[in-house]
């Protein structure tokens, strides 16, 4: 009884690692195949936003500034 849990046991262990390999590879070679794609709409870069925003800002608080008359 104890033989046969054994080699049930041995059986199990090795179709985990069966499995678990078999996994690792898909995974290596699916990455390893991945494309990158653009996008068919280019949006300005983060920055220049920040930039035009600080622009703007800028602009603003001196409107604000010859309002008040500092």
């Amino acid at each position: 009884m104890a033989s046969a849990i054994l080699t049930s046991a041995k059986h199990g262990a090795y179709v985990a690692i069966g499995l678990y390999l078999a996994l690792v590879l898909v995974v290596s070679i699916s990455a390893q195949t991945q494309h990158s794609f653009e996008a068919p709409i280019q949006v300005a870069h983060p920055g220049i936003q920040f930039e035009h925003r600080s622009l703007q800002a800028t602009a603003d608080s001196a409107e604000i500034a010859g309002v008040v008359g500092l």
